[in-house]
């Protein structure tokens, strides 16, 4: 924001939501609520160590539901042999649970939107606990399909419930490195889950990757259920107003060294948002937006793409190198390794050139505000008008963060196309992992962008927002990893891969139109819904 002769002109791009005939609430973007706040009251009572732990504890929980994907990759072949079944049947247990995957944040996230952050967790951590001591003990490949995807409806909700509770105690310019970090430290399972996966397996037998799950979850929903705080704004606000129900309220806010980090005995009550109505399919409503369905598109092309390449990697390293289950998990790490880097560094780059294109538009903005001036005569209120009311001179967000899209996927599509071929003409081992790590080095920055992105545009529906990025991705995987078989059988996986890097590459074209149309589309839209609604109230 910026003020001038006692007016105030917004220029940053709101949030895409529906406008009040009362008030625009727009989310901050410095440290604290409002400059005409005089108390100068922080956007949040969380510091920055606090928001750290935070991280480490949303990510600690996020963790499983990566994990549960790659984990299961090294013991495919394994699945094969115990349930009598074909290659193309085993994929199917993969698809059922990105199904799943996809399918559940769209809802619960709407749920952990309304009713609060914390009960959505404890309860999907809860379902999880208990479907991996089924697939534990299942005998059957019915049994195992089903639990799989009870497996995958509890626990997937978590990561977009995360991106929320990331963006109800951040602001813009630290958001993209938080997200960055949350996003990192979940990725470890996908980075890693596959050599855990192949050493258990190894060593106790493919149950034993659904009793370490098992373990893992139960101690995690023990210290979610007493260190796990509530952060959504319409419930607590900044973190300072107490809870009122208990499926809310963690027992670490009995601590007296916490109550007074938050100020809960001095609560900041003009934090609270508006309450939010429980719409179950309203996440659906923001798919009414064009550029966010182009950014979702393109987001989940490129996580399908690696999704793929992971479940070949599992599939041809056992039956065409004929490696042990041990030795294909260590084959993971390059890939691992390379998107743990991915989404951390594309995080901290998100947080730099925010502010660097922030600090660039506020110099233009002066500039082009004092040429207005002059050419009206020096007339504020009209100039504010102008400012207020044109796009042209709103900040763009979503250049802020796409700027390095094109980039990453350019590589990242080159990477996995050399993969592919790599396997067709089976190249030596090392050539396979260098191109599985070289594109998974880039692969997954978008993840990082797009979930960066949706919350900026929808901070007070940011897990529902958060978890159609999930639908994406996984519904895109399904496509891909369900036809796979066939493809690779019609095309070879070289055949396969090209298409898909080519086709992956070729839609990063389609980014053109959020970056350059973005602000302008959804300036469009805002005031179509205020008009819609002074003509309802009129």
């Amino acid at each position: 924001m910026h003020k001038d002769a006692g007016s105030e002109v917004i220029v940053d791009e709101p949030e895409h939501e529906l406008v009040s005939l009362k008030t625009v609430v727009e989310e901050p973007s410095a440290s604290t609520v409002g400059k005409d706040d005089k108390s100068d009251i922080p956007y949040s009572r969380f510091k920055r160590r606090d928001k750290l732990l935070l991280v480490a504890q949303c990510a600690s929980t996020g963790l499983f539901s990566s994990i549960a994907a790659s984990i299961y990759f090294p013991i495919l072949t394994t699945i094969e042999r115990k349930f009598h079944i074909t290659e193309e049947q085993a994929n199917i247990t993969v698809v059922v649970y990105y199904v799943f995957q996809g399918l559940s944040p769209s809802i619960m996230g709407n749920l952990a939107d309304t009713l609060g952050r914390r009960p959505v967790i404890l309860t999907s951590v809860l379902i999880y606990f208990v479907a991996c001591l089924g697939v534990a003990s299942c005998n059957s490949y019915s049994q195992l399909l089903g639990l799989r995807c009870l497996q995958a409806a509890g626990i997937s909700p978590v990561i977009a419930v995360n991106s929320g509770m990331m963006g109800d105690v951040t602001t813009r310019e630290e958001r993209g490195g938080y997200v960055g970090y949350t996003s990192g430290f979940q990725v470890l399972g996908s980075a890693f889950g596959a050599l855990i996966g192949a050493g258990l397996s190894s060593r106790w037998g493919w149950r034993s990757v659904f009793w370490f799950l098992s373990i893992g979850s139960g101690t995690c929903l023990v210290i979610s259920t007493l260190l796990l705080p509530e952060t959504k704004r319409t419930i607590v606000g900044n973190a300072s107003v107490p809870p009122k129900s208990i499926f809310n309220k963690s027992p670490i806010l009995a601590i007296p060294a916490v109550r007074r980090t938050l100020h809960l005995n001095n609560p900041d009550f003009q934090t609270l948002e508006p309450a939010l109505k429980m719409h179950i399919l309203e996440s659906y409503k923001i798919l009414l937006t064009p550029e966010i369905d182009l950014l979702l598109f393109v987001a989940g092309l490129q996580f399908a793409t690696w999704t793929t390449h992971q479940t070949t990697l599992s599939l041809n390293l056992s039956k065409k190198y004929h490696l042990s289950v041990a030795k294909v998990g260590l084959c993971y790490l390059p890939s691992g390794i390379s998107t743990l880097m991915s989404v951390v560094f594309s995080g901290r780059f998100l947080n730099w050139n925010y502010r660097r294109r922030k600090a660039l538009h506020e110099r233009w903005f002066e500039e082009q505000k004092r040429q207005l001036l002059d050419e009206n005569d020096n007339n504020i209120n009209k100039v504010n008008q102008i400012l207020s009311t044109d796009p042209y001179y709103h900040f763009n967000i979503f250049r802020a963060r796409l700027q390095l899209a094109f980039f990453t996927l350019v590589l990242s599509s080159g990477g996995f196309a050399a993969f592919g071929w790599c396997i067709h003409v089976k190249a030596p081992l090392p050539a396979v992992l260098v191109c599985s790590g070289f594109a998974s080095l880039f692969s997954n920055c978008i993840l990082t962008m797009s979930t960066t992105l949706v919350v900026d545009l929808f901070p007070s529906k940011a897990s529902t927002a958060a978890g159609l990025v999930n639908l994406f991705r996984c519904m895109l995987s399904v496509v891909f990893i369900a036809s796979l078989h066939k493809m690779a059988s019609k095309m070879g996986y070289g055949g396969v891969f090209t298409f898909l890097g080519a086709l992956t590459a070729s839609s990063s074209a389609l980014l053109l139109i959020p970056v350059s149309k973005g602000k302008t589309l959804s300036h469009r839209r805002r005031e179509e819904e205020r008009k819609l609604l002074e003509d309802i109230a009129n």
